[in-house]
């Protein structure tokens, strides 16, 4: 390298350290070294092209707050958090929402609150992330029991869960998922204690759900047992696209008539739509147009999700997409 290159690289390196490091504007760098603002411009861009500065953006934020604003924009939700999973490990995203879902809970917990709840694998990560704090909540179970050999996931254990952390009382509904007969369904769901548990559900302040889409709830152990072939041909069949509270809805968010839905033991979407704070958690791109067809259907009106999600949700929402 020749001594005139080693002082232009020299000369590069001091403008870019002024500028970067010290703080000094370019008119000041100009004044400084007697050159032109123009010229300490140039200098600038050629630092970088040379390699000698690297620009990067410190993308650490936790939430994306520009998308949280697009949904807004777009979808008359209550409330949009959207975590940012730029350089996230994609094995630890649902991870990742749980946790910022546990966030949201802890930051809207009140005393004397009523907490409904539902099944899956991130509401029971998200009740792990749960601070404990002694606070007087209920938490009510929403649906059914189920039996799988991840018994964290359970609607029963989330209660459980929730309750131990916050210091509270769960109330726990003591029926199987589905019920066959019509007879039998109907006298257990009327037994007091049974009735006054879905009675209380109907009066939460918040309830908190996953969301399952149809393609891959076969894979899901909480559903056998339950889910026979013809049911699953038959929601199939009639268009559910997803489920909240075990229940199937449509492409509109509008429920499916179908023997699942008319013999499950959950809260129906009439009395759920009379919630002030209904919480989906869900993230995954196979789950983005269950989520949409929520959101169509005014089942939820609190998202949490991750970016990946977000932004394929909304481009199936765009009247333009491909």
């Amino acid at each position: 390298m020749t001594q005139k290159e080693l002082k232009k690289l020299s000369l590069l390196a001091e403008v870019s350290c002024d500028y970067y490091e010290r703080g000094l504007s370019q008119n000041e760098i100009a004044e400084r070294l007697c050159l032109s603002r123009t010229r300490i411009s140039r200098l600038l861009k050629e630092a970088e092209e040379k390699g000698i500065v690297k620009v990067s953006i410190n993308y650490h934020f936790e939430r994306h707050y520009e998308l949280e604003e697009r949904f807004k924009d777009r979808f008359s939700l209550k409330n949009v958090w959207v975590l940012n999973n730029r350089d996230r490990d994609f094995n630890f995203i649902q991870r990742d929402v749980a946790s910022l879902a546990a966030r949201y809970v802890m930051e809207n917990l009140k005393k004397g609150m009523i907490i409904g709840t539902s099944w899956g694998t991130t509401l029971a990560d998200m009740a792990k992330f749960l601070q404990p704090v002694d606070i007087p909540v209920e938490i009510v179970q929403l649906m059914g029991a189920v039996h799988c050999q991840t018994s964290t996931c359970t609607p029963q254990s989330i209660a459980a869960s929730m309750a131990g952390k916050f210091g509270g009382r769960a109330e726990y509904l003591n029926l199987p998922l589905f019920i066959e007969d019509d007879y039998v369904r109907k006298v257990i769901c009327n037994d007091v204690n049974n009735a006054k548990i879905i009675n209380k559900g109907m009066l939460a302040d918040m309830v908190l759900t996953s969301i399952s889409d149809v393609a891959t709830i076969r894979n899901k152990e909480f559903w056998l047992g339950y889910m026979s072939d013809d049911m699953y041909k038959e929601i199939c069949s009639k268009g559910a696209v997803g489920a909240i509270f075990a229940r199937f809805f449509d492409e509109n968010g509008k429920e499916i008539d179908c023997k699942w839905n008319n013999k499950c033991v959950t809260i129906s979407f009439s009395n759920t739509r009379g919630i002030p704070n209904v919480v989906a958690i869900a993230s995954s791109k196979l789950k983005s147009q269950a989520i949409l067809s929520a959101i169509k259907g005014k089942l939820i009106n609190t998202l949490i999700t991750d970016g990946t999600t977000a932004t394929e949700i909304l481009r199936l929402s765009s009247p333009t997409k491909p």
